[in-house]
């Protein structure tokens, strides 16, 4: 008989143990990663990548969403599918062709946390359960500017863009950077600023030969996507030991091809010339956001600018950066990072022209000065 009962209060525990974790497994929190697709080298790989570390840093859950293309009826649509579909306590993701809608999706679903990266500067969230993080790439794009001036052995350095809002507050922070560099450190440079005509690896690869038969050396492609082809046009004009460097956009670039050329070199051609990469951190900006949803909230909601100094945008002192960067030029460019700090250099945005015909003329004349 004691057999027996004692049998029968092990198993009420072991159920009773059972029934616990799983009902802790069923209240393990949730995160929704939403994009294009995966697979472009660019800030929807870096999500991804983030999304996998936030998981693990919070013990979550995690779902990948794909619509599939850079179209805009296929996002809003996918968008409402997938909250439809699950209950998530977390939406991560870019705001591209949603941002009129996430204000409409939080108040529907009030117990979800939005998060979005690569806002720009303009768009304003109104519901207290989203979030916006807006990089400051204009300062970014000013310490690669000072960067390229600082070691440009040809005295010419150069820039490729895209025109649209936040590729052109790349632009400004750039321009802004050389015009510095020229005007307050003293260098004797010029510049040469142009757009690619359009969006691939090819086009991006003929772009750097347009700058290198202007004279430049120091280039940088502000595509994540097709660097491998500015890094191939650099390897063919002598390479970072000649000048020929570029430098990665959002991620380590030179650490990621590296790994890639490892197993297949013809699949990274030239990708020791990437001497650093301008980042944009999006793991520990939302980290952050997250730290302050679940304790003190000290972190607003809405839309904010990450800068230098928030952890959001920066450099990588990688090994490349270390071995081809003489330590005075890093000492400068830690001192610029101070004054942009402290308030003694403030960077221009995009967003703050009042027109953009405003910013072609900064852009376009190299004595031009902002004027907001």
């Amino acid at each position: 008989m004691k057999r027996t009962i004692a049998l029968i209060l092990v198993l009420v525990m072991v159920f009773s143990l059972a029934s616990v974790t799983a009902n802790a497994e069923a209240k393990k929190e949730k995160i929704l990663f939403f994009t294009a697709f995966i697979g472009d080298f660019g800030l929807s790989d870096m999500g991804y990548r983030a999304v996998q570390e936030i998981a693990a840093q919070y013990d979550m859950d995690w779902t990948l969403v794909e619509y599939g293309a850079y179209d805009a009826a296929l996002a809003i649509n996918c968008f409402w599918d997938a909250l439809e579909t699950t209950s998530y306590d977390y939406f991560f993701g870019p705001t591209w062709y949603i941002e009129d809608l996430i204000d409409e999706a939080a108040v529907i679903y009030p117990d979800t946390t939005f998060i979005h990266y690569d806002v720009g500067k303009n768009i304003v969230f109104n519901e207290p359960n989203v979030y916006g993080i807006t990089f400051a790439q204009n300062e970014s794009a000013f310490m690669a500017a000072i960067l390229q001036s600082l070691l440009t052995k040809k005295g010419k350095v150069g820039c490729i863009s895209s025109d649209s809002p936040i590729l052109n507050d790349f632009s400004t922070g750039w321009l802004a950077g050389v015009k510095y560099a020229k005007k307050e450190l003293g260098l004797d440079i010029s510049w040469l600023h142009s757009y690619m005509v359009e969006g691939s690896m090819s086009a991006c690869y003929e772009a750097m030969n347009v700058m290198y038969d202007n004279g430049c050396d120091a280039v940088w492609p502000i595509t994540a996507q097709f660097m491998l082809g500015a890094a191939q046009a650099a390897e063919e004009h002598g390479g970072i030991e000649n000048g020929y460097f570029i430098m990665g956009c959002d991620y380590d670039q030179w650490d990621y091809f590296k790994s890639l050329a490892a197993s297949d070199a013809s699949s990274a051609v030239g990708y020791e010339n990437i001497l650093t990469s301008i980042t944009k951190n999006i793991a520990p900006a939302s980290m952050a956001i997250i730290d302050s949803v679940k304790g003190d909230k000290s972190i607003p909601s809405g839309n904010r600018v990450w800068g230098v100094f928030d952890n959001g945008v920066g450099y990588l002192e990688n090994d490349n950066f270390l071995a081809n960067v003489p330590e005075e030029i890093q000492a400068t460019l830690k001192d610029v990072i101070a004054k942009i700090g402290a308030g003694e250099i403030v960077v221009p945005s995009y967003y703050d022209f009042e027109s953009h015909q405003a910013f072609t003329v900064y852009r376009d004349n190299p004595d031009a000065e902002f004027v907001k």
